[in-house]
Order: C-alpha cells, then sequence, then structure tokens
C-alpha cells in the first residue's frame, strides 16, 4: 500500500519533457545511485537522507494523447511552485466515456538528467519506469469496502469498475510531506511520461515536467 501511495503521489506532483533532449542513457541502480549522489548525502541502494525543505518548479502537465482517447483528465496544483513539507491545494475532473475495468495497464517512465543527459530511473519496488499489467489490481482495498474522504464525499469511484460519467473533486488541501515521495528524488530536472490503457487500447497519455530545488 505504502508504494501505491508512493506511486500516485509521485504522479501528482512529478515530472519534465523537452524537445530534443538527448536520447535517453540505461543505467543499473548502483551506477544510477553513484551518478545522483549529492555532497554530503550518502546513497545505498536506497537514500538514507532527503532534503527536508524541497520546492517544485517550472513543473508543467502536457496531453501526449491522441484528441480521440475515451479518458479525459484535467487537474490543478497549488501553489506554483510547489514546496514539499508544507500544504498544497489540488483538484480534478476525471471523464471516462467508456466504462473501464480489469486489466487497466499503467506505462510509467522516468528520467532524470545528469551530466546532460536523461537517466532512465530503473523499476525498484513497483516504483520508477515500470509497467503496471492491471492497475485494478494494486488499488488497496478490499471488494465492497468504502472509498475514503474525500472521495466517497463526491461520490468518486476508487476501485474498478468505472463507469461512464464525470468525476469531480473540488479543491482539497493536504500536507504534502517527503515521506509520501520515492527517495530517490531529489534535486534536479526530471521529465515522465503516464500512459494508460484498458484491453489494448489507449485510454490516455500525459507527460510531466519538473525541476526540484532545495529552498
Amino acid at each position: 500500500m505504502a508504494a501505491v501511495l508512493k506511486m500516485f503521489s509521485l504522479l501528482l506532483v512529478a515530472m519534465v519533457t523537452t524537445e530534443g533532449a538527448p536520447p535517453p542513457m540505461e543505467i543499473n541502480i548502483g551506477q544510477l545511485m553513484k551518478e545522483i549522489q549529492m555532497p554530503g548525502i550518502v546513497i545505498t541502494d536506497k537514500l538514507s537522507y532527503k532534503p527536508h525543505k524541497l520546492r517544485m518548479l517550472k513543473w508543467r502537465v502536457t496531453d501526449c494523447g491522441m484528441p480521440s482517447d475515451p479518458l479525459k483528465v484535467n487537474g490543478t496544483l497549488m501553489p506554483d511552485p510547489l514546496n514539499i513539507n508544507d500544504q498544497i491545494t489540488g483538484s480534478f475532473n476525471v471523464t471516462p466515456m467508456v466504462t473501464i475495468d480489469k486489466p487497466l495497464r499503467g506505462e510509467v517512465e522516468i528520467k532524470k538528467k545528469v551530466l546532460g543527459q536523461w537517466v532512465k530511473i530503473p523499476c525498484v519496488d513497483n516504483i520508477g519506469s515500470c509497467t503496471y499489467d492491471d492497475l485494478c489490481s494494486l488499488i488497496p482495498l478490499e471488494p465492497g469496502d468504502p472509498c475514503p474522504s474525500p472521495l466517497s464525499d463526491y461520490n468518486i469511484p476508487c476501485e474498478c469498475p468505472f463507469k461512464i460519467g464525470s468525476y469531480v473533486l473540488p479543491p482539497q488541501t493536504f500536507y504534502l510531506t517527503v515521506g509520501l515521495l520515492p527517495e530517490w528524488l531529489v534535486t534536479g530536472e526530471y521529465q515522465a511520461r503516464a500512459k494508460l490503457s484498458f484491453s489494448g487500447k489507449a485510454l490516455a497519455c500525459r507527460e510531466v515536467a519538473i525541476s526540484v530545488v532545495e529552498n
């Protein structure tokens, strides 16, 4: 469940696409940890320390799908820039134009800019550049369990199937802590792409851009 929460938190606030960027450089986890090491920070397979004052600058979300994609997703995050370990306000409007059920496939690719090259972040413990064959099975609820607030307050479903309709979450304020983010998320430039598909048919695609700096 912790991994799922981290994954969705990351997708909510994360990463970057730059036209004309160099091709991605494949790198293993040991090399990656060595490359992204920051002065004064001890890094093993997992970071033992993360700066407590981080700010997310220059973040943007773009639609990388087709106009005909049957899942429309719009949302807002405030303030801009976002501060980690601080309050943020988010809202969304999700409109599926087809019923979405198992298997709901998700493909996530995340890269970090290292020494002028885009380094692909590997998939570790279901976090990073991962493919999820069935996101429905990752939802941490038992069949029949109620959706948590605030989703239940606005009749927003949180398990498959997701029926045709419009699901709107008005602005909600919550606290974004460092602990909700993957341990390798340190300062730097990032880019990410997330694609959703159902039974082999594309549903939606989003690219997210972000620069993470210390306050």
